[in-house]
Order: C-alpha cells, then structure tokens, then sequence
C-alpha cells in the first residue's frame, strides 16, 4: 500500500489537478477502523482521516487477548501507549481528525470504542474532533450518506 498504491494515487491526482495532494483516509464501519489505522500509523503520508462508525480496539471479536498484530492494528492502544513527547502527537494536531458516530441502533459497541479513541486523544494532546450523533442514528447507510454530506465540505 505504502509503496505502490500511495506513490500512484498521488502520481495520478497530480496529473488530474496539476500538484500533489495529501490524501485523506475515510470508511464507514470497518472502513472505519482501518481508515483510523493508517493515519494513527502513518501520519507522515496521511493528512486527514475521516472515520464513520468505527471500532477502534480488537475487544469485541478478541476478548482480552494481545499479540502484536493485534497490538498494531488497534489505535486506543498503541495510542495509549505512545509517549507524550512523541513526534507523530504534533504530526497528529497539524492534520485533520473526525471521527463521527451515531448512538442508535448497532452502534452501541462502537458508540464504546469511539468513546474510547476520544479519551485516549484528550489524554494525550491529540486535538481530533468527536462527534456523536443521536439516539435515532444508526449503523446503516443511509446515515453514513448524510454524515458525508455534511462533513466532507468541511474537510476539503
């Protein structure tokens, strides 16, 4: 991805728009979590995530196990863990973070885990927005249309 697909998109939206752009990561759901994963991990080529409805930590589907993979493809806790002097903290306030989730139906256990990217964000200096929309909004399509059409102006 790094090496082939990053270099191409930006090959390609140069030739499009006359310069390099940064690149945004954006998904809905698991979209979500692997959105969030790249910018957390690679904020050096990644300068926006948007992320809808996300599960941001391997509790759900791995209980209380921890290997390395999994340690590294699950941004609360890698996140907790980063020093407060880290360079990729300041990397991370230069940039755009939104992270946006409803608290209707199928929501509850990412409701949980967006809580928890949340907290681990204010806990270390990280300046991301969280938004969480209503009770009535929930896991499905047609309200993750509606969240685009309302942020992604904001975001470009």
């Amino acid at each position: 991805m790094i090496e082939e697909l990053v270099p191409t998109v930006k090959h390609l939206s140069g030739l499009k728009n006359g310069f390099d752009q940064p690149i945004m990561t954006f998904g809905c759901s698991m979209g979500a979590m692997h959105a969030a994963n790249l910018f957390f991990r690679r904020p050096d080529i990644f300068d926006t995530v948007f992320a809808i409805s996300g599960l941001y930590d391997s509790k759900l589907f791995f209980g209380d196990y921890m290997d390395d993979i999994l340690y590294r493809n699950s941004p609360v806790n890698y996140l907790s863990d980063m020093p407060a002097d880290h360079p990729y903290i300041q990397m991370y306030n230069d940039r755009k973070i939104l992270i946006v989730v409803g608290q209707g139906a199928w929501e509850e256990p990412l409701l949980a885990s967006t809580r928890w990217l949340d907290d681990v964000m204010k806990r270390k200096g990280i300046n991301g927005r969280v938004e969480y929309w209503g009770y009535d909004v929930a896991h499905d399509w047609c309200w993750w249309y509606k969240m685009v059409e309302t942020y992604v102006p904001q975001l470009l």
